[in-house]
């Protein structure tokens, strides 16, 4: 997918600052306004000409008034070239005409345009001009030229020329600084209007290139969620693989491990006394057979870690007393193959809150591989306090690990690349599992290894869960505290904060649903409303789980529990438990492959009558076979029929009905539940016991809730019914998470 450029805003420049001979420039009238000045004046003084009975004032006021409007034609033909020469030429020719024109005429009325000049010169050019012009206009008021000029009126037309001049000075300078002042801002918002008009072009861009990014990002979101749609199904045919690995596995191993048992536990049924090396062989083949059936169930348990539905169920667990009992397992083998095997602890360790069966299980996994993988020497566990972990290794003097092993050796199947290592028949997961296990605790597991060196394998525990701090510590800490030193460890270390739920369920099932999902609780059973109210009253809770069996009977308990805790979320459920399935279907028990004796016993125990002719309903022969003797092994003279179809056991238990029937699931005609099914539709059949002996195990699919209700008081206020619908809409909604990276 490609993407456009980046959008690179420009550097911004600092806005120039306007000058004042510009804002003098700009703030001068236009020229036009002078000529139609001289022009009028012109039109004017011939007008009055006009009115004159001396033909010689009648011809100099003709005069005059003509070369007024020259003088604007010389204005303009100078504009046309020499603008600036123009501006000169106007004030000057004005204040030169005036004075002429009050020589030639004697009109005293002429001496009040005297200031005239000086307010062109301002208006045209500048101040020092008007002042250029305020002298020259002087100059020739008192020039000795023969004329009508009187001393008084010299004196007269000099006070009023320097008084205007005096006036205009005064006036036109704050005027001018205000006007500069209007000007420079003018500029600069001219410029600020421009910077803004190439803002609005540079954020059109941007809008367009983040229109062109939306776009590819909902192509890209579309292909994402093809992506998750192809994981996901990716996942389910991942789960329905290993579900089937397991059936198929399950069904032989049951098999082999059944016969290899009564082979060697009960050498009599064959009426022949077996030698004692087939004796042993027997026994290497159920040692293997044992292994292939643990390995089964690590890959079971590598998929529920892998899909996020393995639950810690974690306690105070004293890691000393696992490693000792790990150790005392795995000596036999170490003395066996002549090595030493030493557990050492130099200071008292401090109990852990952890899952003590799966933490057992790595200690066994390492030490265990340690004493396989090692011949010569020994191995040696050592654990030490390392607040706030307990660190544990496992130190063997085996032949080690490559480099390029080491940051393989705990993904899934892999044996590493020395034929040492894929000699000694392991399954290439324990490591893996054991991985899982120790980051579910948010720990963590490490391999220190040189080939020829032997090798340790080290992990640590956190003593009590990580918890991100609230608060920052200086919050917390003060100068003025002592520090006191604590002589000894507490006896009894405190627990974490959960949070409190109270279960009523008369079946059981919501509780134990709770307990294997969710280790951060603290789950208070109870078994109806009485228990209910004095859990209430010993502690409050911070909600109160309800099921029922039926959707009818859930509001009747709702009901009935509200008044007993008007403060706390009352949460109704109707929740199928895992084995609902087995009882709704007519089955008493379900039995997953292989199948001991044990568990056999346990089930016609569950029966509780005796019974004298059992049919095995089952598509395998052999198996069949299997389960046939080791019943008749359990139960002296007991009549054992079996068959390898749904229709022919039907066809049977309407002939001669059973006392007791072990079913399998899967069957090729029909599976086991269709069975069940028609089977409870014949009221003389629908009390025949059934057990159910299958390889798929029901429990590894995640447990799903149908539907529930939430109930408080009095009611929910309205906001927050819509606060927490939209909440819980959106959680819902929300894709699973995805496992951590192993």
């Amino acid at each position: 997918m490609t993407m456009t450029t980046p959008f690179v805003q420009p550097v911004r420049q600092p806005l120039p600052q306007p000058k004042a001979e510009t804002a003098s420039a700009e703030l001068r009238i236009s020229l036009h306004w002078a000529m139609a000045l001289f022009v009028a004046m012109g039109l004017v003084t011939m007008w009055l000409s006009d009115f004159q009975q001396d033909l010689t004032l009648r011809f100099r006021g003709l005069l005059l008034g003509n070369s007024l409007c020259l003088l604007a034609l010389l204005v303009y033909l100078l504009k046309q070239r020499w603008p600036l020469m123009a501006r000169w030429t106007a004030p000057l020719g004005c204040a030169l005409l005036i004075v002429a024109g009050y020589r030639w005429l004697a009109y005293p009325g002429l001496l009040t345009l005297a200031p005239t000049p000086l307010i062109l010169a301002l208006a045209l050019v500048d101040l020092p001009f008007a002042l250029a012009t305020a002298g020259l206009s002087s100059l020739l008021w008192l020039s000795s030229l023969p004329g009508p000029v009187t001393p008084a009126d010299r004196s007269l037309v000099l006070a009023g020329l320097w008084i205007a001049m005096g006036l205009l000075y005064a006036r036109s300078r704050p005027v001018q600084q205000v006007v500069l002042w209007s000007w420079q801002h003018y500029q600069r918002a001219q410029q600020l209007l421009e910077e803004a008009r190439q803002r609005k072009a540079e954020l059109e861009q941007v809008l367009d290139e983040l229109l062109h990014a939306n776009r590819q990002l909902d192509l890209l979101n579309e292909r994402l969620a093809m992506t998750r749609l192809m994981a996901e199904e990716a996942h389910k045919a991942k789960a329905a693989f290993v579900a089937k690995v397991s059936h198929e596995f399950r069904t032989p191993l049951n098999m082999i491990i059944g016969l290899v048992d009564l082979m060697v536990e009960k050498p009599d049924l064959y009426h022949h006394s077996l030698p004692a090396t087939l004796l042993e062989d027997l026994r290497i083949v159920q040692r293997n057979c044992t292994h292939l059936a643990s390995m089964v169930n690590d890959v079971l348990d590598l998929s529920q870690t892998e899909a996020g539905r393995l639950t810690l169920h974690r306690e105070w667990v004293d890691l000393c007393q696992e490693i000792e009992a790990a150790v005392t397992t795995v000596r036999p083998l170490t003395e066996k193959k002549g090595l030493w095997l030493r557990f050492q602890a130099d200071e008292p360790i401090p109990t852990v809150y952890c899952d003590r069966t799966r933490i057992r299980q790595v200690i066994l996994n390492l030490v265990s591989n340690a004493a396989r993988y090692t011949e010569r020497g020994g191995v040696q566990v050592e654990i030490e306090e390392k607040a706030p972990y307990v660190v544990v290794r496992v130190i063997d003097t085996g032949p080690g690990i490559a480099p390029q092993d080491t940051e393989r050796i705990f993904e899934p199947f892999y044996q590493g690349s020395n034929s040492v290592w894929r000699d000694r028949s392991g399954s290439g997961l324990g490591l893996s599992i054991s991985k899982q296990f120790v980051e579910l605790h948010e720990g963590r597991i490490w391999v220190e290894s040189e080939p020829g060196q032997g090798s340790t394998f080290v992990f640590q525990l956190p003593i009590f869960p990580l918890a991100e701090a609230i608060a920052p510590p200086n919050r917390w800490i003060s100068e003025e505290w002592q520090w006191l030193e604590r002589s000894e460890r507490p006896a009894i270390p405190r627990l974490p904060y959960s949070r409190r739920v109270i279960v009523c369920d008369q079946s059981g099932e919501l509780y134990h649903m709770l307990a294997q999902h969710f280790d951060d609780l603290e789950l208070v059973e109870a078994l109806d409303e009485q228990e209910v109210l004095e859990e209430l009253e010993e502690c409050p809770a911070h909600a109160l789980f309800v099921n029922a069996p039926e959707p009818a009977q859930l509001q009747g308990l709702l009901e009935r529990l509200r008044p007993l805790a008007p403060d706390t979320p009352v949460i109704g459920t109707v929740l199928p438990s895992t084995m609902g399935q087995v009882w709704d279907a007519g089955a008493v028990r379900y039995l997953i492959k292989p199948v001991t004796r044990a568990d056999l016993q346990a089930s016609l125990d569950a029966l509780g009558r005796p019974v004298a002719h059992i049919l095995i309903v089952d598509d395998d022969p052999d198996f069949r076979k299997l389960l046939a003797r080791m019943l008749k092994l359990l139960v002296p003279g007991l009549t054992v029929s079996g068959v390898g179809s749904a229709g022919e056991a039907l066809s049977i238990l309407r002939t001669r009905p059973p006392d007791a029937i072990f079913l399998d699931i899967s069957l090729p005609d029909m599976d086991g539940w269709a069975f069940l099914a028609q089977k409870s539709q014949d009221p003389g059949l629908r009390e025949i016991p059934v057990t159910i002996v299958s390889a798929q195990d029901l429990t590894v699919q995640p447990s799903t809730v149908p539907q529930w209700t939430i109930t408080l008081g009095q009611g929910i206020p309205v906001h927050k019914f819509m606060e927490g619908s939209l909440e819980l809409a959106a959680s819902l909604l929300a894709p699973e998470p995805a496992p951590a990276p192993g």
